[in-house]
């Protein structure tokens, strides 16, 4: 009965209070929104990398340019070429698929319409290994590869653009730099990965990219894909051996290309995510320490303002220890309170950035659970002191306050 009615007593206070309670709850609702936006915003980042890497099917790599040592000083940057892609073609040793990748800006007009976007030169190999698919058309076929044909496959959002629609560019002609081609294929929408977007790319061969957008013969990197069965370091080495054998690198020189694992990349990724998610999860935790200095300065005043109500309860028959839970109680309901608000409006911020972004939605109760269970431990902590006080009173002396 006493905790029922130490309840009733508590919601009682903090309806008579209202927007002070609101006022001093606020840095509890501030910290606890922070957490659970930011775990489950971490959470949805780490899942989004994962499944980035998992949408690829098989394992990938990636052979980027290097410098080449001589007498202990580095060089320029060695190119990788066309018949680096050639020489891991042939190589049958390990089934792996390869794919070239030469990128760059160019300005693309449609009609009367024109934008900056990304174009990338390379093969029909290119899209299964990244995981793309088609939202209509097709890809761009072996013999337009082979022949240099205008033909371009365009993502998902280069229509918006160019202020048009899909269904409008398809089939149509655009100019990309001073050359017309023919877009032949849309690809599905893929989102966003950081600063460089898939779906506002343009995708030609890459011997048309060679002769009629670049003008140059190097390539930005080669992508290759192989089974899941076949251990990484294996297709390195493989990988490796082609290349040496390519650029006439002699036993003893070190390698003038890089070979990128991208599962260590996500691992990476994933660390790092997790590492700055805790950080400012832990800054934003503060925030409930903050908030809990802020209950035990009100609840101190409430003793106060409630001095000669303290007084009469006792001389009613109150004992210390009722007037101590009272007093407990209404600083852990505060808390909680508080803690509640702050769980719904963070996860209000997670789910409109997570849409936004077009992150997989991870909800952590795990977070929300802590998040409550440490508001109601603040409020424990900052209110023992109020509540000692109130229950120390002199009820003589509390009758007679003014």
């Amino acid at each position: 009965m006493l905790a029922e009615e130490s309840l009733t007593s508590a919601l009682d206070a903090i309806r008579a209070n209202l927007l002070r309670s609101i006022l001093t709850a606020l840095a509890i609702i501030i910290g606890t929104a922070a957490v659970i936006a930011l775990v489950s915003i971490g959470g949805s980042a780490q899942q989004a990398i994962e499944e980035s890497i998992s949408d690829m099917g098989s394992q990938m790599l990636s052979v980027v340019p290097g410098q080449k040592k001589r007498n202990g000083v580095k060089s320029a940057y060695v190119p990788l070429k066309l018949t680096d892609v050639e020489a891991l073609v042939k190589d049958n040793k390990i089934p792996w698929r390869v794919a070239p990748e030469m990128r760059g800006n160019k300005q693309v007009k449609f009609k009367t319409e024109n934008a900056n976007l990304q174009i990338v030169g390379t093969t029909s190999d290119y899209f299964p290994i990244q995981g793309m698919e088609l939202a209509q058309g097709s890809i761009f076929s072996e013999d337009d590869e082979y022949k240099g044909g205008k033909v371009a496959v365009v993502g998902f959002d280069v229509a918006n653009e160019l202020n048009t629609t899909n269904d409008e560019l398809l089939n149509k002609k655009i100019t990309i730099g001073n050359s017309s081609f023919r877009v032949v294929g849309i690809t599905e929408a893929k989102g966003s990965g950081g600063w460089d977007n898939p779906d506002e790319r343009i995708y030609v061969p890459v011997l048309t990219a060679s002769e009629r957008v670049f003008g140059r013969i190097w390539i930005n990197m080669v992508v290759v894909e192989t089974p899941k069965d076949i251990k990484v370091p294996a297709v390195m080495i493989a990988i490796e051996r082609v290349l040496r054998r390519t650029h006439d690198i002699s036993p003893g020189e070190k390698n003038d290309f890089r070979i990128v694992d991208w599962s260590q990349i996500k691992d990476m990724q994933q660390e790092a995510t997790g590492i700055l998610t805790t950080m400012i999860a832990g800054i934003a935790s503060i925030s409930l320490l903050v908030g809990g200095i802020g209950v035990m300065n009100i609840m101190l005043v409430s003793v106060t303002e409630r001095t000669r109500e303290i007084g009469l309860r006792k001389a009613l028959g109150a004992t210390q220890k009722d007037i101590l839970i009272q007093f407990i109680v209404e600083a852990i309901l505060l808390c909680v309170i508080g803690g509640l608000i702050g769980v719904l409006l963070g996860l209000a911020l997670y789910f409109s950035i997570a849409s936004y972004q077009e992150w997989p939605i991870v909800i952590s109760f795990s977070a929300i659970f802590g998040s409550v269970i440490f508001s109601a431990m603040v409020g424990l902590f900052f209110g023992i002191w109020p509540a000692k006080r109130a229950a120390k009173l002199d009820p003589a002396v509390a009758l007679l306050y003014e």
